[in-house]
């Protein structure tokens, strides 16, 4: 699988990605079976994409004249009580980032493992990343879900993190996360946003 180092926009609004091989692609974004095989190709790549690029994929699949597909990615945070003999204390033990997607298409789907993406670089031009720090059994991507069917996942967001996210908010107070999500057919949804000044904020209630 080829390594994309450089995507951007040209001036006909095409997305220019090129490798690590100096070779590069043009998709044309107003091709839909141009812009669908790309997605199916570089599935795995998706979150080395500036955001600019991710948005304007999701705008070109949102403006097709009959919209027959699609998929709901809400992001919220999820507070964590501390229990003792299954009783809760009502002391904050944790927070984490609850994930729920909904399939909206009359078929089947398999999504893909969601990833997150920050609205500014916590360091150099990294913007992206994954969290695996599951709260009880973590879910098996590709997940298949029926029309209609709901899947949820929760992130536990370690201390250790909290670094980055003010990293991020020092850059701009206003910085925000959201999560992105993928089928294996090459369709793609983001989330909600998430303010990151929100998110610290509640790092302040969590128990030592």
């Amino acid at each position: 699988m080829k390594t994309i180092t450089k995507a951007d926009i040209d001036g006909n609004g095409n997305i220019v990605i090129q490798n690590a091989d100096s070779s590069t692609i043009t998709i044309n974004t107003n091709n839909p079976e141009e812009m669908r095989q790309f997605l199916i190709d570089f599935q795995n790549q998706l979150s080395e994409l500036p955001i600019k690029i991710i948005e304007l994929m999701e705008s070109k699949r949102t403006n097709e004249v009959e919209i027959t597909t699609g998929a709901n990615v809400y992001l919220g945070l999820n507070i964590l009580f501390e229990t003792q003999y299954n009783v809760p204390t009502g002391r904050i033990s944790g927070i984490a980032f609850g994930i729920t997607i909904t399939n909206l298409t009359k078929e089947n789907r398999f999504f893909n493992s969601p990833f997150f993406k920050l609205s500014v670089p916590f360091e150099g031009d990294l913007d992206t990343f994954v969290m695996t720090q599951t709260i009880n059994a973590p879910i098996p991507f590709p997940k298949k879900l029926e029309y209609g069917e709901v899947v949820s996942q929760a992130y536990q967001i370690s201390a250790a993190n909290q670094k980055m996210y003010e990293q991020a908010i020092a850059k701009d107070p206003n910085a925000t996360i959201q999560v992105i999500v993928s089928t294996t057919i090459g369709e793609i949804y983001k989330s909600n946003e998430y303010s990151i000044a929100q998110l610290l904020e509640n790092f302040k209630y969590v128990r030592a």
